[in-house]
C-alpha cells in the first residue's frame, strides 16, 4: 500500500545547498570554451565595422518596432464596429443605439453632453425639446454621427457630416444613419473638415443649399488646430447671422477659445465634467 512520501527517499539525490553552490561555482567546460572563442571572434573584428553593425542592429530594431505599431494598428482598422452604450436621446430615432469603431480613434461627445448641449440648444431656438422644422445642421469631425444624428431625430430638415476617416465613415457613420432612417436626410462627406472649410469659403459648388442653421464642431482636441478652425469659420459662407455654433474643447485649451465667429458672439460657455463647450449665436 502506498502510504506517500517522505524527503528520506530522496536522500543522494537531492544535493544539499553546500554542493549546489560547489557545483555552480564550476564553470561548464563546453560553456567557458565558447566564451573563449566569442571573445577572440570580437577581438578580431575592426572596430569600425564592429560600430557598423551596432548601428545596423539599432536601425533593425526600430524597423521591427515600427512594424509592430503598424500591425497594431491594420488589426484595430479592421476589426469590426461594435455596438456600444451610445443612443439617440429623444425624437424620431429615439433608443437606437449606435456602433462605435473599435480603438480611441474617435471621441464622441458623452450621451450626457450630448443631452444638456441639445436640450439648451433648443431652448436658444424656441422649440425645445425638438429643433425648428426645416433647419439645416452641419456636424464636423462626424465620426459616429451621434450629433447630427440626434438633430435630424430632434426635428432637423438635414444634415451634412464631414469625417476624414473613409472606413469611420463606411462601417459606423453609415450604418448609423441607416439604423436611425434618416437616409435620405443625411449627406456624408469623407474629408478633413478643415478642408470642407477651404473649399466652401473659396465658393466650391460642392456645398448644397444655404448656409448652415446649426454648427457642431467637435474635434478631437489633440489632433486639430483650434486657431485653424476659427479662422476658417470667420467670415464662412456656412454660417448666417441667426447660426448656432457648438464648440466643445478641454479646459486646457480655454486661451484659444474666441468670444466671436464672424457675425455669431459666445452667449453660453458651459462645463460638463472635463468636457467644455462653447455656444455662439446672435446677441438679440
Amino acid at each position: 500500500m502506498d502510504t506517500g512520501w517522505s524527503i528520506q527517499d530522496f536522500e543522494g539525490i537531492v544535493q544539499q545547498p553546500s554542493e549546489r553552490q560547489e557545483a555552480a561555482q564550476e564553470p561548464d567546460e563546453d560553456t567557458a570554451e565558447l566564451g573563449m572563442a566569442a571573445n577572440s571572434i570580437l577581438q578580431s573584428i575592426p572596430p569600425h565595422v564592429l560600430k557598423a553593425l551596432e548601428q545596423q542592429q539599432v536601425e533593425a530594431n526600430a524597423v521591427n518596432a515600427e512594424s509592430k505599431v503598424k500591425r497594431k494598428k491594420k488589426k484595430t482598422a479592421n476589426a469590426p464596429a461594435t455596438v456600444g452604450s451610445m443612443r439617440i436621446i429623444t425624437g424620431s430615432a429615439a433608443g437606437r443605439r449606435l456602433v462605435s469603431p473599435p480603438g480611441e480613434g474617435t471621441r464622441p461627445m458623452m450621451e450626457k453632453v450630448r443631452g444638456a448641449v441639445f436640450s439648451m440648444v433648443a431652448s436658444m431656438a424656441g422649440s425645445q425639446p425638438l429643433l425648428p422644422p426645416g433647419s439645416r445642421w452641419l456636424d464636423l469631425f462626424a465620426g459616429t454621427g451621434a450629433v447630427g444624428l440626434e438633430a435630424l431625430s430632434r426635428g432637423c430638415q438635414e444634415c451634412h457630416f464631414i469625417e476624414m476617416d473613409p472606413a469611420v465613415a463606411r462601417d459606423s457613420l453609415a450604418r448609423n444613419i441607416a439604423e436611425c432612417g434618416v437616409v435620405s436626410q443625411a449627406t456624408v462627406h469623407a474629408m478633413r473638415a478643415e478642408e470642407y472649410l477651404k473649399q466652401a469659403r473659396n465658393g466650391n459648388g460642392f456645398v448644397s443649399g444655404k448656409a448652415f442653421d446649426f454648427i457642431s464642431v467637435c474635434p478631437p482636441y489633440e489632433k486639430v488646430s483650434y486657431e485653424e478652425l476659427y479662422d476658417l469659420l470667420e467670415g464662412s459662407p456656412l454660417i448666417h447671422y441667426e447660426s448656432i455654433v457648438i464648440v466643445e474643447y478641454a479646459k486646457r485649451l480655454s486661451d484659444v477659445i474666441r468670444d466671436t465667429i464672424g457675425p455669431l458672439h459666445k452667449i453660453r460657455n458651459k462645463r460638463y465634467g472635463r468636457t467644455y463647450v462653447a455656444v455662439y449665436g446672435p446677441t438679440d
